[in-house]
């Protein structure tokens, strides 16, 4: 019986241990908007680009409640390489829930954070969740088309 006892307290500790960095991001609050986004192109000037440069539209879908995504914005999205990767070659946009619901909706977005590479207004990939700096950049070139 004894035993059974630690167990329980061994894995309600592991479990909470696990938990601590979600919850640590969101007691520090949304992340801001990632610069790499500060053209705040909406989807729909982002696809009328697309078609005139010839580059996909990155799409970050987000959500102020979600601790992947503070994570992800606090990290991977101002990783130097990985801005001057998106910079470079694709057209970014961010969507937040609270203010992009129905564009998210048509994306077929079904998890938070979600990244989806859009060309000529079909999603030819898509990233769920979040990733270091080095692997979300090696997921990109992975997914991302031949530069124009």
């Amino acid at each position: 019986m004894k035993s059974g006892k630690h167990l329980v307290t061994f894995l309600i500790v592991v479990l909470l241990l696990l938990a601590l960095p979600n919850v640590i991001s969101l007691l520090r609050g949304p992340a801001a908007t990632p610069d790499v986004f500060s053209a705040a192109y909406t989807l729909e000037q982002a696809n009328q680009l697309s078609i005139e440069q010839g580059k996909p539209v990155i799409v970050l879908a987000t959500a102020d409640w979600c601790a992947p995504c503070q994570a992800l914005k606090r990290g991977a999205m101002v990783d130097p390489g990985v801005v001057e990767l998106i910079n470079q070659r694709t057209i970014p946009v961010y969507l937040e829930e609270s203010q992009s619901i129905d564009d998210i909706r048509s994306l077929g977005v079904r998890a938070y954070p979600t990244t989806l590479i859009v060309q000529q207004g079909e999603v030819i990939a898509r990233i769920e969740g979040g990733a270091s700096p080095d692997r979300f950049a090696e997921m990109l070139r992975s997914e991302l088309p031949p530069a124009p």
